[in-house]
């Protein structure tokens, strides 16, 4: 897991978050076909980012979406980045 790809699946899910509403929700088949990583690197990325709270998931383990820390943490790079 590297951290620029936990940042494009942050990103991936805030961008979700902001079009559609909280908590910007995303079954993990569309993050695979969004993103040009390996589907283990993905999952290994949203396991990392789910024991640190960034994300959480459906009862079925097939959706990711953010939570509010997670969301914070993209607005805060975001806002870093201009």
């Amino acid at each position: 897991m590297t951290e620029q790809n936990a940042q494009k699946i942050l990103m991936l899910l805030a961008r979700e978050w902001a079009l559609k509403g909280p908590p910007g929700i995303l079954d993990i088949s569309e993050i695979v076909a969004a993103l040009a990583l390996a589907p283990s690197d993905i999952l290994a990325t949203i396991k990392d980012l789910f024991a640190r709270g960034l994300v959480d998931m459906n009862s079925l383990r097939t959706s990711v979406f953010l939570t509010p820390e997670g969301y914070a943490a993209v607005s805060a790079q975001d806002a870093g980045d201009r």
